[in-house]
């Protein structure tokens, strides 16, 4: 599923983090933050055997592995990533572990479209890239099953400490988009169609402060009302 088209954001993206694969899982932001931020959204969620799971920004596939065990060979877990080189090392770990329910493929959220009938998605670590985030949150819900579950984890702006580092990233990264904070995250999963919406700001560490957001694709409408839709309803 690669990404299509000549997107310089997504280029941007891809690019960087070729760059970064090698020593992605070493670096300290990754070992003393993002791995345990990314361990408690896991923990929320109840995965079970049989299950259809894609990890959106999955990287090196460290939640995609993670995942895999708790959804028996029965299941399948999906990782999704614009990055070329980060997909490969992805793909490495899993031939090692020798996961044949498990696969990765180089792709975009704009492109959520082409997957579909998942019971979850998740996403960690990778808010903060996307560009149109409401366009994005809408390609969830399509490739959720009526009844499934998203979850997302991202640095929270909420707190001074990451709306610093938050900053930081959008002068000195041109991939950082920028993170919200959970009241915006809340609105953005309502307005995408999510019911049962739950957003919680949590402590990592003293410094490390992240939001976990989830919520439901509905069992019966995929998508709210559109305008026209409610202008004809009030009108008959």
């Amino acid at each position: 599923m690669p990404c299509r088209g000549q997107d310089k954001h997504i280029q941007r993206i891809a690019e960087r983090f070729d760059n970064q694969a090698l020593r992605h899982d070493r670096s300290c932001t990754v070992r003393r933050f993002q791995s345990r931020a990314q361990a408690l959204v896991l923990s929320q969620l109840d995965f079970r055997p049989g299950m259809r799971v894609l990890d959106l920004g999955c990287g090196t596939g460290a939640a995609t592995l993670a995942i895999a065990p708790q959804l028996g060979e029965s299941g399948e877990v999906v990782g999704v990533g614009a990055s070329p080189k980060m997909i490969a090392e992805a793909e490495r770990k899993r031939r090692q572990l020798g996961l044949t329910h498990v696969s990765f493929a180089i792709g975009c959220a704009e492109e959520l479209a082409e997957q579909s009938a998942f019971d979850v998605v998740v996403c960690t670590n990778s808010f903060h890239h996307f560009r149109d985030k409401g366009e994005i949150f809408r390609r969830v819900l399509d490739a959720l099953r009526p009844g499934g579950r998203f979850a997302i984890e991202d640095i929270c702006d909420n707190e001074s400490t990451m709306r610093i580092l938050d900053r930081i990233g959008r002068l000195g990264e041109r991939t950082h988009v920028g993170s919200t904070g959970s009241m915006e995250l809340r609105q953005l999963m309502e307005d995408a169609g999510l019911e049962q919406v739950e957003v919680d700001r949590v402590r990592v560490t003293w410094f490390w402060r992240i939001m976990i957001g989830q919520g439901q694709r509905p069992a019966i409408s995929a998508h709210p009302p559109s305008e026209e839709d409610t202008l004809e309803k009030r009108i008959g």
